[in-house]
């Protein structure tokens, strides 16, 4: 989970950074947000398929970010 944090915070700080603040990008981070939680949540359970699922939810609220950014 930390390397996609770092990634995340990099990806916010830069936006905030640069005043790139839509609702784009906020529901990328809340995106990214609650797919994390649910992620950990899953892991705990120990549903491998589902986990990976959140995870490319997450990255593509970090995609969607990112996207804002160009």
């Amino acid at each position: 989970m930390i390397e996609n944090l770092v990634l995340f915070a990099v990806l916010v700080l830069t936006a905030k950074l640069t005043n790139v603040s839509t609702a784009a990008t906020v529901f990328g981070a809340q995106l990214f947000f609650f797919a994390r939680v649910a992620h950990a949540m899953f892991y705990l359970i120990g549903i491998p398929w589902l986990r990976t699922v959140l995870w490319f939810v997450s990255v593509i609220g970090m995609a969607i970010i990112a996207w804002q950014l160009l």
